[in-house]
């Protein structure tokens, strides 16, 4: 079970990290969300999540970076992408549910994967 845990070496943590990743990163468009990301130098992936005031109070904040984290950590063992990851919510995230939310992270992280696994 301890795959599915989501470990602080899984994380962007640090603002210098999130800046590298927004300066030269690829975005991915989807409705409620915008994707950043970049090949990274670690064993897995790491994920940051982004959610402006924009989008609600802090309950609504925080329950979109629950359901995306949740949604990550449950499939991290799909995604062999070795990669920095940032998911940006937009201000219409505020009105869609959880299983919407799921859809759309996966959307998003299976056309990266798509993408990526065409230029190797």
């Amino acid at each position: 079970m301890k795959e599915y845990s989501f470990k602080k070496h899984e994380r962007l943590k640090k603002s210098k990290e999130y800046n590298a990743l927004s300066k030269h990163g690829k975005r991915y468009h989807e409705a409620d969300f915008i994707i950043i990301y970049k090949e990274n130098n670690e064993l897995n992936n790491r994920l940051g999540i982004t959610v402006s005031k924009k989008v609600g109070n802090a309950v609504k904040r925080n329950r979109i970076k629950r359901i995306i984290r949740e949604y990550f950590r449950n499939n991290k063992i799909l995604l062999h992408l070795k990669l920095d990851i940032n998911i940006i919510a937009k201000k219409t995230a505020r009105h869609i549910d959880s299983i919407e939310i799921g859809k759309q992270v996966s959307r998003c992280l299976m056309s990266i994967g798509n993408s990526n696994n065409r230029k190797q």
